[in-house]
């Protein structure tokens, strides 16, 4: 069974289930959530990405609750998350794609706890505006080398 989404104007959501098995195709890029393992939307990020092969692949470095200035914004976490993105999105967007070209993201959490997590989560699922979340891995860490005081960074590999 095939099922096309067309969520904005611009972006369009292919969604194949095949025996219990979900694929998601936003822009280029393929999405698998195989059967056999457990539903990774459900935790904001997909299992696999597929990229088709004369795909232009952009790294963006670890972004973090900085403002213009390299001070960190705030102390709190949930403030911290909504800065990353922030900062993430801009530096998508000065590479000429946004959060729904994301492929893999690796997100490191200082002194990580399950709430923290769920913050995230919540946050990512306001903020991120796409609706395809990428392969992604949370990374808990004692501390971040980014600022005393930071508490999560975001690298992210896109394509386009």
């Amino acid at each position: 069974m095939q099922t096309t989404l067309l969520f904005t104007a611009f972006l369009m959501v292919t969604l194949t289930t095949t025996h219990a098995q979900t694929v998601l195709k936003q822009e280029k890029n393929t999405f698998i959530n195989p059967a056999g393992l457990f539903n990774a939307a459900r935790n904001g990020f997909s299992h696999i990405g597929v990229v088709p092969a004369s795909t232009e692949v952009v790294f963006i470095s670890g972004q973090w609750a900085s403002d213009a200035t390299g001070k960190l914004v705030a102390d709190d976490f949930e403030t911290q998350v909504r800065q990353t993105l922030k900062n993430l999105k801009t530096a998508l967007s000065a590479a000429g794609v946004s959060t729904r070209h994301v492929v893999k993201q690796t997100i490191y959490i200082a002194d990580y706890t399950p709430d923290k997590k769920r913050i995230l989560m919540k946050v990512a699922a306001t903020e991120w505006g796409a609706e395809v979340f990428p392969t992604s891995v949370i990374v808990p860490l004692p501390v971040l080398a980014t600022a005393p005081g930071s508490l999560i960074e975001i690298e992210s590999l896109a394509t386009r």
